[in-house]
This record gives C-alpha cells, structure tokens and sequence, in this order.
C-alpha cells in the first residue's frame, strides 16, 4: 500500500490512493473532528444567513422610516386632538394608575401607524423595483440589489402584521378597524392589476385616506370613551363643550392633513412623469399637465384655510352668546389663524414650484426637503389649534 501510494506521487498525482487502499479508513478521532467542523459551518452559515436576513430587514427599515414617521405623528397629533382621555392625560399634573396605564396605550398606537405605513412604502419599492430603476432612483435598497425581493416580502408582511396587533392587544376597538383600513390601502395601492397607485386621482386619494386614517388612529383611543359606549355625547352640557368635539375636531384635522396630501403628492409625481408615463400611469401631471397640477395644489391649500375658519363660524353661531362662551371663541380663533399660516407658507413653496416647474432636480429637491416639514408645521398647527378650542 505504501509503495503504490509513493508510486502515484511519482506520477505527480500527490496523495492519490489506488484502487486497492479503497479500504483505508480515517481514525475515529479525525472523524469526529471532521463532523464537528461540518456541523460549525453549516451553525456559521444559517448564523450569517439570519444576521444577513435582519440587516436587510432594519436596511429597509431606514429606507422608508422617514414616512413611517409621519404618519406616525399624524396619530400623535389625533392623540391630542380630541378634548378627551388621551388628552386629558397629558393634561393632568399628578397621574394616577389608571392614567399610567393609558400611556401605555397611548404610546403604542403612534409604533402601529409606523410599521404599517412603513411596511406599505417597502410594498411599493418591491413592486415599482424596475420602474425606480428607470427613474434614476437606484440608491433604494430594492432596486440597487442591496436586499433580496423575499426580504423585502418578509419585512411587509411582519410589519403589518405587528402593526394591526397592537389595537388587538390593547383592546382598541375602533383602532383594529383604522389600523386594518391604513393596511389595505396599502395593499391596494401597490397590488398588480388592482394597483390604484396607476388610476388618476385615485392615487392621491388613497394616500390621503390613509393620513386620514392615521390621525383616527390615535383619536380612536377616545371613541372607544364617547361613541361606542356613551352615545350621550351628542348633548350639549351646560358651560362646557360637548364631547362631540372629540369626534368633530378628528375629523376635521384628518380631513386637513388629507388635503395637504393632495397639495405634495403630485409635486412629488413631477420628477417621475417620464417613468410613470412609459409605465402607463395616470397621475395628475400627467393628465392635467405640471403647470396645471401646481395650480391645483394652490387652490387646494387656499382651500385648507378656508375650511379651518369655516368650522369656526359654525361652532360661533351654535352656541349661545354668553360670557363663557365668547372666551372660548376668542381661545378657539387659534386654531383656524394657525392653520391659515401653514397654508400661507405653503404658497410661498407652490408658487416657487411653479416657476421652476421644468427643472425636473430642482423639483425633486424642493419637494424632498420642503414637503415634510409643511405636513409636521400643519400637524403641530391642528394641534395646537385643536387643544385651545
């Protein structure tokens, strides 16, 4: 055995075994040494593939985060919008258990929108994957490579999954049903052959619904209190407001956030109307023209001041005259002045828009740093306005 194993090294086939050594077993020990390090590679390996599966889950995470955000303080700003428990909360110097206990809920509705909305965007990229190629949007994760589209599949589907649990878990009723709506309009907006992210108009209000939908979130805390379980809202009591206004003022402020969503959404569409065209969409630019869609965001933000002094005079000539009363008008002018700000800086933003329309970078830059800070100015707004009604 030894002189064939010497003769075939002598061929120059190093270390090759004839036919008749088929029979040379390893020690035991190198066995066992051999399996061991078999079973530390294969550990290694399904090791590296989780870390490399949660780093691409917390890539796309930061991708879309931004957005996430936003929404995320839409509920913050339906948390306080309403005159009620949430509210209340904040209010009270010395909180009691049961206060403590509704922070807890509290901080847990703004981390649903969050998931949800982010998982949504995330839905998006790794359906628009191509098409963000196409429109130079290459430093997304998706589109760059940089994560695998059945990461991406996890992360939306773990994401909206959390996000729909959490009202169940903390026993939200009206929260499960506007955590579930934020969650199909998600769906639906990026879902081929139903894709509404392609249908004119359609777009944008499915976007506004769920920002809508996300400051009902936070406000659903209350309307577990006063709609579901007390119906006697609806009457007015002496020197105090009804509660109604912890219906009212939601709605009213889920309503202004959504037309500010019509107001960015198709600046936004304005650096991408070559894409979008060659893919067959249907956004405002396209349809009405980039001068025409400017425009129309313009008269849309006018119209976001004339509604918040609309509610005003409603509230004004609904209640009686007296001393109390007019205190509270004076107090309550805060809100539609604020939001009559917002909305004047905003102009100052569309008409600048508007004179560059055709300068495609200068768009996607103005919009990129200038929308999200005029969507948080007109959250704080609503807020600040919604509390001193």
């Amino acid at each position: 055995m030894f002189t064939s194993i010497m003769d075939n090294k002598n061929n120059g086939q190093k270390g090759t075994l004839s036919p008749h050594d088929k029979d040379i077993s390893l020690p035991t020990a190198w066995k066992t040494k051999l399996k061991t390090t078999k079973l530390f590679q294969r550990d290694t390996e399904e090791g590296d593939s989780i870390e490399k599966m949660l780093r691409s889950q917390i890539i796309l995470f930061n991708s879309r985060k931004k957005w996430g955000l936003l929404f995320a303080l839409a509920t913050v700003s339906g948390l306080l919008c309403a005159p009620g428990d949430s509210a209340q909360v904040f209010r009270n110097y010395a909180l009691t258990l049961d206060d403590v206990v509704q922070l807890i809920k509290i901080a847990f509705l703004p981390i649903s929108t969050l998931l949800i909305i982010t998982g949504m965007y995330v839905f998006n990229d790794l359906i628009d994957a191509d098409l963000d190629r196409a429109n130079g949007k290459t430093k997304r994760p998706i589109p760059s490579g940089s994560v695998s589209k059945k990461c991406a599949l996890m992360f939306v589907i773990a994401t909206n999954l959390v996000g729909i649990a959490i009202p169940v878990l903390i026993g939200n009723t009206a929260g499960i049903f506007f955590a579930s709506s934020i969650a199909l309009i998600g769906v639906l907006y990026s879902t081929p052959k139903i894709s509404l992210k392609d249908r004119f108009i359609i777009k944008t209000l499915a976007i506004s619904l769920a920002m809508m939908s996300s400051l009902l979130l936070g406000s659903s805390i209350n309307w577990d209190n006063y709609v579901i379980n007390d119906f006697k809202f609806l009457l007015y009591h002496g020197d105090e407001y009804s509660p109604i206004l912890a219906l009212l003022l939601p709605i009213f402020s889920g309503s202004m956030l959504a037309m500010m969503v019509f107001v960015t959404s198709p600046l936004n569409d304005l650096g991408d109307i070559s894409g979008d065209r060659a893919a067959g969409r249907r956004t405002i630019p396209i349809v009405i023209g980039k001068e025409n869609a400017v425009r129309l965001a313009i008269l849309i933000d006018i119209g976001i001041a004339v509604f918040s002094w609309i509610l005003f005079f409603a509230v004004l000539f609904s209640i009686r005259n007296d001393e109390i009363d007019f205190y509270l008008h004076y107090r309550a002018l805060i809100l539609p002045s604020v939001v009559s700000l917002t909305s004047v800086l905003t102009l100052f933003h569309l008409f600048n828009i508007l004179k560059h329309s055709d300068d495609r970078d200068f768009v996607r830059n103005s919009v990129t740093k200038k929308s999200m800070p005029l969507h948080i100015l007109l959250q704080v707004s609503l807020v600040i306005g919604c509390i001193l009604f």
